[in-house]
């Protein structure tokens, strides 16, 4: 028996022995193949077997395995995958990771963090900076036109500097600024060159927006700003050079024998009542007061105005990578001269990226950005004369310098409104200048392998003036006494964000997040004058002599933030995600100066499901959806006080007249957006995303009207409820991709309704002039709201609108026609909003050669064409030049004249008044931009020491296709003092621009 127990502990100890032989620990150490520093957090796997373990803050590891020999498998976001054979028991494995170079381009920069685009739970979109380049212009929002889908982008005016409009998603706000929020390099606001972007990524859902809580109400645009790629130094130099021309559209005006022949029509012989009326031309009457000599006259005043404008880009940059520092500067140069008299634009720009890697736990980052611009602007008239006077005059003398007009001239001047613009242009000036600089503080520190604390600050500063000087030699109101007046705007303010983010791999699962705070605070200062009475030739404020008058006033607030969010990952096939912001306002009363954004999104991959991990079509299929809200305080900094104003006197001494009443329960406006998505990739060739959204803007900030008895017409409060309701598609495929030649294809659109509802009134007109616009419950935002044109009475040739007729209990039961206006019933007759828009691009590569077609189009919207008051008048002035008009058109001659189009203008009382007569279809498509290229075979770029050099043709503005009547159907969508969402009137056209670049790398 002792034998046996003997033998049987000897095997058991044995057996002990060999388990504990079967493990030995491998020490290595990780390193980045390009920089050779230490990278924490990557996983190191036994091959086979479920052992893994991180590595620490220096790189460092340690993993038992199997004895004898195995394969440690080691993985790390950013980088190519990589196998090791060892041996257990080695105690030096020395190992260095290549960056994977497709895996950094599917990093995405969303909220304060960063994700792979696999991890994504929310509704975005990255454009890279390749599919920017096509376009050369000052703004981003010009270069994204077309190339998202939700993103409506309107270039409403051609003028120098001037910047596209952009809406995402619709609108969501009556009063609230509905331009998205730019967030550059991970803090909110800044300035930046487009020449310096790496990538812009479009945030649109709450999923990806709440985490900006307040000011993400119209979603985000994430710029992020290039930087060090490789070790050793890289040099870039563009230069664009070439010229445009002014777009106008179908606005052609008549020439002199053009307008001739029409004037002829105001001399029909035809008296309404008449009963001899004979409905010919008296040509007798005509030439009388119309000289034949006049046709001899024909000056193209467009022509005059507009010239074609030379355009330069100039861009150098440096970046590189060294142990210790990663750096990048840019440095560019703009300038554009107006196509209209006299304006221009031009704008530097240097910024300076650096982060310096104090220890393997501690960067810090340090950015610059300086800017400084200035111009010419335009006089609004100017522009309205140059389109309306008569090519009948002569603006120059016989030296070719403009003349003088006014109502006193002895020569014959035909226009209506005694005034030379070109003179006008030539005696004033309305130039602006301005600098801006925004300087990035940012640290990062690796506590430990998971958790991280991330400070980033900016302060940042402005200053921008503007002069309108008119001189006492111009003719019109400042005549004889001349006119200066100047506007100096001084903002400054800090940003600042600090979070701790962490990152755990427990196995299957992944946990990652963060938590912090962030504080904005800012101050706007104004001051200006502005008097008359100036001698010729001096533009300084200290010789205005009379009708002096200065102004100025100070508006400061500050945004304080709680920010939080945690992002789950099970075996990158289950995601989810929620964030939670609290803002604290100062643009609110105590009781509700703070609101809380919270979200959650998830998403599902099931492509990395068994059942489709091996497919050869499906390699991507994703769900997503998506719950959070945002609000906005936009509406300025003291809404909700009651306000006195200081301007008047009382007794010799300062008066106070009520100015504002007081909100003490105004609150925020909050967007509730819900969305559904799905992203599908077919045989590594098509990757095709669809969303469906809802979004709910409840609780608008309005001014409410108040009733007669108050003393105010309004107040500020909440009420009304705006829904937004859309699906948006987005598609990129490659077609043919082969050695030499390649082909992709960008298609974007995007569906949406936008409905209005509990509103305080059942309707509330907007709109200062005769134009107007309603909100009523279950309407459209922007809804047109005038008497419905139905054409001429073939008849008598007088003009017809609609007129409703209604049933006891209000409601229209059938309509007629009326030649009286006042009779015609004001209705609904469409909306400045589209009911879809989008882009259609396509690049095609064959060696070298590079092409790329951009396109856009909008359909659906209405444009109220003011200029055709003016420019088809019916004979109601004679002496402003007309539109030639459209084929199909008919001017009424006589009774039964069933083809005419346009009234008599003997009978054609009230024909020019607001009605649908200038509403136009808006729609249109665009060749937005056509990029050719040409790539230099490297061994010749070799031989003047270059890495690459590009030569390209570019063409921006080629063409537009629309019905629409008059000037480029882009029209401005943002609601001002003294303009109206959909209303075209005399724009600065948009410009066609021919541009010749040369890109070299070295």
């Amino acid at each position: 028996m002792i034998k046996q127990f003997l033998l049987i502990c000897c095997s058991a100890l044995l057996i002990c022995l060999q388990g504990f032989s079967q493990t030995q620990p491998i020490k290595g150490h990780i390193v980045s193949a390009v920089d050779k520093q230490p990278i924490p957090g990557v996983t190191v796997a036994i091959k086979g077997a479920n052992i893994r373990v991180l590595s620490n803050s220096d790189g460092n590891f340690s993993i038992n395995a199997p004895a004898g020999k195995s394969t440690l498998v080691i993985s790390y976001v950013g980088f190519l995958t990589k196998e090791v054979a060892v041996t257990s028991g080695q105690s030096n494995v020395q190992i260095q990771l290549a960056y994977d170079v497709q895996e950094l381009n599917d990093i995405v920069v969303v909220g304060y963090s960063s994700k792979k685009q696999s991890e994504l739970t929310s509704a975005v979109t990255v454009v890279s900076s390749a599919k920017l380049k096509d376009v050369t212009a000052n703004n981003i929002s010009t270069m994204l036109q077309g190339k998202v889908a939700g993103l409506q982008v309107v270039n409403s005016s051609g003028a120098p500097g001037s910047i596209a409009e952009i809406r995402l998603r619709g609108v969501s706000s009556v009063n609230a600024s509905q331009s998205p929020l730019f967030v550059v390099d991970g803090i909110i606001g800044g300035n930046y060159d487009p020449n310096d972007v790496e990538s812009i990524t479009v945030l649109k859902d709450a999923g990806a927006t709440a985490l900006y809580g307040s000011q993400a109400n119209a979603g985000v645009i994430i710029v992020t700003t290039k930087s060090a790629k490789q070790g050793e130094t890289k040099f870039e130099i563009k230069i664009a050079n070439g010229f445009r021309t002014a777009d106008f559209g179908k606005m052609k005006l008549m020439n002199s024998n053009e307008l001739y022949d029409y004037q002829k029509e105001f001399y029909r012989d035809y008296i309404v009542g008449a009963t001899d009326n004979t409905y010919k031309i008296d040509l007798v009457k005509f030439y009388a007061e119309r000289p034949l000599t006049l046709r001899d006259q024909d000056y193209d005043w467009s022509k005059e105005s507009f010239k074609t404008a030379p355009m330069t880009n100039v861009y150098l940059s440096a970046s590189g990578r060294t142990d210790k520092n990663d750096y990048y500067v840019g440095a560019s140069y703009y300038k554009e001269k107006g196509t209209f008299l006299k304006t221009n634009y031009e704008r530097v720009n240097l910024r300076a990226n650096s982060t310096y890697h104090f220890t393997k736990k501690l960067d810090v980052t340090n950015n610059i950005n300086l800017s400084a611009s200035q111009g010419n602007s335009y006089d609004y008239m100017d522009m309205y004369y140059s389109f309306l006077n008569l090519p009948w005059d002569n603006p120059y003398d016989a030296n070719g310098a403009p003349i003088y007009v006014d109502g006193n001239s002895t020569f014959k001047w035909w226009s209506r409104d005694k005034i030379n613009p070109i003179h006008t242009i030539e005696n004033s000036d309305h130039t602006y200048k301005g600098f801006d600089v925004n300087y990035d503080l940012g640290l990062n520190y690796r506590i430990n392998d998971w958790l991280t604390f991330a400070s980033t600050n900016r302060a940042a500063a402005a200053f921008n003036k503007g002069v309108n000087y008119v001189s006492p030699v111009a003719a019109g109101t400042f005549h004889g006494s001349g006119q200066l007046d100047e506007l100096n705007t001084f903002n400054y303010g800090v940003t600042s964000n600090q979070l701790l983010k962490f990152n755990f791999q427990l196995g299957d699962h992944s946990l990652s997040g963060l938590a912090g705070v962030a504080f904005e605070g800012g101050q706007t200062e104004y001051s200006g004058a502005s008097g008359k009475g100036l001698p010729e030739g001096l533009k300084v404020l200290n010789v205005v002599s009379n009708n002096q008058l200065v102004n100025g006033y100070t508006n400061k607030g500050y945004l304080q933030s709680f920010i939080s969010q945690v992002n789950y990952n099970f075996k990158s096939k289950y995601f989810l995600s929620g964030s939670y912001r609290l803002d604290a306002s100062s643009a609110f009363p105590e009781s509700n100066r703070s609101a809380g954004f919270p979200s959650v999104s998830a998403a599902w991959s099931a492509s990395n499901e068994d059942f489709l991990k091996e497919s050869d079509i499906v390699d991507n299929l994703k769900f997503r959806l998506s719950y959070g809200v945002t609000g906005t305080q936009d509406i300025g900094a003291s809404r909700y006080l009651g306000l006195y104003s200081l301007t008047t006197q009382y007794n010799g001494q300062v008066g106070a007249v009520p100015y504002q009443l007081e909100s003490p329960n105004l609150t925020w406006e909050s967007k509730y957006q819900l969305n559904a998505g799905v992203d599908i990739g077919l045989f590594k060739r098509v990757n095709l995303t669809v969303d469906v959204y809802r979004n709910d803007t409840k609780d608008l900030l309005l001014q409410v009207s108040q009733p007669l008895s108050i003393g105010f017409e309004t107040k500020w409060e909440n009420a009304g409820n705006v829904i937004n309701k859309g699906i948006e598609v987005g598609i990129n495929s490659t077609q043919i991709k082969t050695r030499n030649f390649e082909w992709n294809t960008d298609f974007t659109i995007n569906f949406n309704s936008n409905k209005l509802y509990g509103l305080p009134a059942a309707v509330v007109k907007t709109g200062s002039s005769s134009i107007s616009q309603i909100y009523r419950n279950g309407g459209n935002l922007y809804e047109f709201y005038m008497p419905t044109w139905l054409g001429v009475d073939a008849q008598t040739g007088a003009p017809l609108w609609e007129k409703l007729i209604y049933n006891e209990a209000g409601e229209a039961v059938a309509s007629e026609k009326t030649a009286d206006y006042a009779q015609a019933t004001t209705q609904e007759v469409g909306s400045a909003l589209p009911k879809f828009q989008g882009g259609f691009n396509n690049s095609f590569r064959y060696k070298n050669f590079g092409l790329r077609v951009s396109t856009y189009f909008n359909y659906g919207n209405k444009v109220f064409s003011n200029n055709l008051r003016y420019m088809m008048n019916d004979g109601h002035e004679p002496y402003y030049n007309q539109i030639r008009l459209p084929d199909g058109s008919k001017i009424w001659s006589g009774p039964g004249d069933t083809l005419a189009t346009e009234p008599s203008p003997q009978n054609s009382a009230n024909s020019t008044e607001t009605s649908s007569r200038y509403l136009k279809n808006g729609s249109y498509f665009a060749i937005r931009n056509i990029s050719l290229s040409y790539g230099l075979p490297q061994s010749w770029a070799n031989k003047i020491s270059m890495d690459g050099i590009t030569v390209g043709l570019t063409a921006d503005n080629v063409a537009t296709f629309t019905n629409f009547l008059g000037q480029d159907p882009q029209t401005t969508i943002t609601p001002g003092s003294f303009i109206m969402p959909g209303v075209s009137d005399f724009k600065y056209p948009n410009n066609r621009q021919y541009l010749l670049t040369l890109n070299f790398n070295f």
